[in-house]
């Protein structure tokens, strides 16, 4: 099955090919997995959230990505047994499902467009991560937080009538892991934007501005990457 994401570009989509499992429940705050119990399988959300946290020498953690309704994650566990310095922590509450490396094998041997669909997944996820990088190392914090609100929009967010785009509330330690920054840092931007009227938050949600946003960015010479505007782009 051909899917159409949110930038209207169309890419196999895995869950076509994956057979159903009984769900696991994850209660807020729980660890999926870490270095010391590695991914085991590939996990979908069937609802909730869950951050991939990567976890430095020095102890500093830094959110990876944040995965939200049918989103894939566990890819390790595709590479056999090896311990990683990474895990997966439950935002809110969710449901997953869960295949184990031989169950995905046998499942890409039955169905090799599976194999396709897994691809052009890790594919995706490989050039997010490259923006992300690049940002942390070219622009300084207000903009780096500016672009996370893009991309948090992108990724996890249903746009509003007023042109906003909502994504649940995430605590500004969580955001600040995202970023590469401090908490403090983080809650000062919060504050900046909100009063630039490009955002809106509270306990339940964050209403991001991400048209508004993009524009100040590129009044500002930076370059908004181009996955997270055009998927933006076809929300609004």
């Amino acid at each position: 099955m051909i899917r159409a994401n949110r930038s209207g570009l169309g890419y196999e989509d895995p869950l076509t090919y994956l057979p159903r499992r009984p769900a696991q429940e994850f209660l807020k705050g729980r660890t999926i997995y870490d270095a010391q119990r590695p991914s085991e399988g590939l996990y979908v959300v069937i609802l909730g959230r869950v951050k991939i946290v990567s976890v430095s020498e020095d102890g500093c953690q830094t959110i990876g990505r944040i995965v939200c309704t049918e989103g894939l994650f566990g890819e390790s566990a595709l590479l056999g047994p090896q311990k990683l310095s990474i895990s997966a922590v439950a935002i809110d509450t969710v449901t997953l499902m869960a295949w184990t490396r031989e169950e995905i094998e046998q499942q890409i041997e039955q169905e090799p467009r599976l194999g396709i669909a897994l691809s052009q997944c890790l594919v995706r996820q490989c050039l997010a991560l490259q923006d992300r990088i690049e940002s942390m190392a070219i622009h300084k914090t207000p903009e780096r937080v500016m672009l996370a609100m893009v991309r948090l929009a992108a990724e996890l967010g249903t746009p509003q009538p007023d042109g906003s785009v909502q994504i649940g509330a995430l605590a500004h330690h969580t955001i600040a892991d995202y970023v590469g920054t401090s908490r403090e840092i983080v809650t000062f931007q919060m504050n900046r934007l909100r009063r630039m009227g490009l955002l809106r938050y509270s306990r339940k949600h964050i209403d991001i501005n991400s048209l508004a946003i993009q524009d100040v960015l590129r009044e500002q010479g930076v370059n908004v990457p181009q996955m997270a505007a055009l998927a933006q782009r076809a929300m609004a």
